[in-house]
């Protein structure tokens, strides 16, 4: 939201958008040691240069920089763009239960963000050549979300009441079920109940069962009122040795045309555990993130052939044919 002042000129059309909104967002967060005279001040020189033509975004960002150099020192001598004192970051439910991100970081951490978000977001054509359709936006966006699940993965998290960082789905037998039986013969499985998160709330049965490919599931049988009654051991879906079979046999994402190293991958189960799938190699197979968002949302279908290769079938919207296409798997010696 700009400020009253920024605003008005912003609507007289002194200033333009981008202009206004670093102005704004200089005298919402000036230097610690700033006066509000000063900050009154600078606001009102800031706007002055802004509406010169000849002042681009990055005079006005300049402008900015002297001033921050003047006052944002701290007694310490760390100069603002370096204080990580000031950092804030926010993250907050939205519509939907999607989750907002918004932050302010300093030059070092800002750089180590943007470094790791670079070498995830890079664009990724298929091995065909096809060039990679997402927005940068959204390569960012998934880069992001590889950061949190790599992290995730490695365990590396604090204890926070007595178990390492973890997400918490909590779904009934009977619906997650019930979405395998009824899938063919329902619009969509909005009538199907949803599973629960701690933090964000509901989710689809559709993602749940996606999740519970590859975790630790702990089965906790409930009364008719939802009172947990027994609680049974975890279980991991995949073992140790299972996954490193996986990374052998299908040498990272099985998808056709993906190259996701087995590291980043998940380990899916073809028949759904809940479903009466086993936890065997000849039903598991490893798919990066994006791809094992796409066999529980879409009408992707995968197999183990006779061969102990994986063998995928693409939906009537993309072959009306559904020809059979093989799926990755790391070169044989000759």
């Amino acid at each position: 939201m700009l400020e009253p002042v920024v605003a008005d000129a912003f609507h007289r059309g002194d200033v333009d958008a981008l202009k206004a909104r670093q102005v704004a967002s200089f005298c919402q967060h000036p230097p610690k040691n700033m006066t509000l005279a000063d900050v009154d001040k600078a606001r009102g020189i800031l706007l002055g240069l802004a509406s010169k033509n000849i002042a681009d975004c990055d005079a006005v960002r300049a402008a900015i920089r002297r001033i921050e150099k003047q006052y944002g020192k701290r007694e310490d001598g760390v100069p603002v763009g370096e204080d990580s004192e000031r950092n804030e970051f926010y993250a907050s439910k939205g519509l939907y239960g999607r989750v907002t991100v918004k932050g302010d970081l300093d030059a070092v951490n800002g750089a180590r963000l943007i470094t790791l978000l670079s070498s995830l977001s890079a664009p990724t054509p298929e091995k065909d050549g096809v060039k990679d359709t997402r927005t940068p936006a959204l390569r960012r966006a998934d880069g992001f979300c590889e950061l949190l699940r790599r992290y995730e993965r490695a365990g590396l998290g604090p204890i926070e009441g007595g178990v390492k960082p973890h997400i918490t789905v909590t779904a009934s037998a009977k619906d997650l079920t019930d979405l395998q039986a009824l899938k063919d013969l329902l619009p969509s499985t909005e009538e199907l109940g949803f599973a629960w998160t701690d933090w964000v709330g509901p989710i689809s049965i559709d993602t749940a069962r996606m999740l519970a490919c590859d975790c630790t599931v702990t089965r906790i049988l409930l009364d008719e009122n939802g009172v947990p009654l027994d609680c049974g051991k975890e279980a991991r879906t995949a073992t140790v040795p299972q996954r490193r079979a996986l990374a052998v046999r299908d040498g990272g994402c099985a998808f056709p045309g993906c190259g996701t190293p087995s590291g980043w991958c998940d380990a899916h189960h073809i028949v759904h555990w809940n479903d009466g799938g086993p936890t065997d190699l000849d039903n598991l197979i490893l798919l990066c993130g994006h791809h094992h968002r796409t066999l529980h949302h879409t009408e992707w279908r995968v197999e183990i052939g006779p061969d102990r290769k994986s063998v995928f079938y693409p939906p009537m919207s993309v072959d009306p044919h559904q020809h059979p296409i093989g799926g990755n798997s790391p070169p044989t010696a000759a």
